[in-house]
């Protein structure tokens, strides 16, 4: 007889669990720019109700898993933050999310030590310490000083292959992106607009073409980015001709 129960439970047990896991449910959709079809790549998304995080996709598609009645926030630096309540017709199609541009009080000025670019990249690092606080216990607060800013933080991951996975890739993809957010302040369309004149398409294929890497970027001095910039728009106007 015990040769046989021991089946029958485990059985019980699987079938519960399938049934478990078939009534997840996932509140799906793409975030987009306020009054734009522009959409917002790596906005973090947090069901508040159930401590659960996710980041937007390359496309601005996301997903997570809810249940009617959670709080989900949506923010990312430079917007608006907007929070939601998860209601039962939201989960029967996608939902769309916008988010609003936020006033911008400083542009091309330097606060104390630290540059625009450096205060957008601490608030980057506290919008995504989920992220980076990964430790095997889960903690609500901790202070970080330096280019990490100092947050609030709460760990989601556990020592899981599935879960380090995860972080590793989440971590590989926003390395990525904080390294084009560097290029891009070091090689913006206001300075090379003012330096070559250039505007609209011919800007725009002037920056793509001759867009210099991450790695000179972080070498190269101020007068190192005008040289370039000035060299290469005469490569660009002799091409041109």
């Amino acid at each position: 007889m015990r040769y046989i129960i021991y089946p029958l439970i485990l059985c019980s047990l699987c079938l519960l669990s399938c049934l478990h896991g078939s009534g997840q449910q996932f509140l799906t959709g793409k975030i987009y720019k306020a009054n734009s079809t522009e959409f917002l790549i790596s906005v973090s998304i947090h069901n508040i109700t159930q401590q659960r995080y996710d980041l937007s996709e390359e496309d601005g598609s996301y997903r997570i898993q809810v249940v009617p009645g959670d709080h989900v926030a949506f923010s990312s630096v430079g917007y608006v933050a907007d929070t939601i309540t998860v209601t039962a017709s939201m989960l029967t199609a996608a939902y769309p999310v916008y988010l609003e541009v936020r006033a911008q009080t400083l542009k091309a000025i330097r606060v104390g030590e630290f540059s625009n670019y450096q205060l957008d990249s601490m608030d980057r690092r506290k919008e995504y310490a989920w992220v980076y606080n990964h430790e095997n216990t889960p903690r609500m607060a901790k202070d970080r000083q330096g280019a990490d800013g100092v947050g609030v933080t709460l760990n989601i991951f556990r020592n899981t292959s599935s879960a380090a996975k995860q972080r590793i890739k989440l971590e590989k993809r926003l390395e990525k992106e904080e390294e084009d957010y560097y290029v891009d302040a070091r090689y913006n369309k206001d300075y090379v607009t003012k330096i070559t004149k250039l505007k609209g398409d011919s800007l725009a294929e002037f920056m793509r073409r001759y867009r210099p890497s991450y790695e000179y970027c972080r070498k190269a001095a101020n007068v190192d980015i005008l040289v370039y910039i000035n060299d290469s728009y005469k490569q660009y106007m002799k091409a041109d001709n």
